[in-house]
């Protein structure tokens, strides 16, 4: 066993983080500005748009439902960066999601303290009546 300072497990919820102090799902994202190569992505072309067929090819000439801020005639690198973008926002919403599921357990179980708190403050002042009328009882485990 170690002797340092105990640490609390890791809950993936930062401290004093609210849902309201995250950035909002309509917030700009910023383009990628890089002085050198990415990395995490060092691809000019991204493994799953590789594989994608054409969209003409997959859709004929239906209009395409990606977003309203491309471009007439996307090319894949717009595509990508849309494709990002949407990324971005789709993990905004899942923080928010998490942290607010997070504060509802947390929440639920503060409650659920304070009514064992109270059932117990019950249950030790019945036991006390009951011994005060010559009743023998048993004491509850702590």
């Amino acid at each position: 066993p170690s002797t340092g300072p105990r640490r609390s497990k890791a809950t993936g919820i930062r401290k004093g983080v609210t849902p309201d102090s995250l950035l909002d799902e309509t917030a700009p994202t910023q383009p990628r500005k890089y002085a050198i190569p990415s990395a995490t992505s060092r691809k000019e072309l991204p493994a799953v748009f590789a594989r994608k067929r054409s969209r003409s090819t997959a859709f004929g000439e239906e209009e395409d439902q990606l977003g309203d801020d491309l471009p007439p005639n996307p090319t894949e690198k717009d595509l990508i960066e849309q494709k990002r973008r949407q990324n971005t926002v789709a993990a905004r919403r899942s923080r928010k999601r998490k942290l607010e599921q997070f504060q509802m357990m947390e929440r639920s179980r503060n409650e659920e303290r304070q009514m064992k708190e109270v059932w117990k403050t019950r249950a030790l002042t019945l036991l006390e009546t009951l011994r005060s009328v010559g009743m023998p009882c048993k004491d509850f485990p702590e």
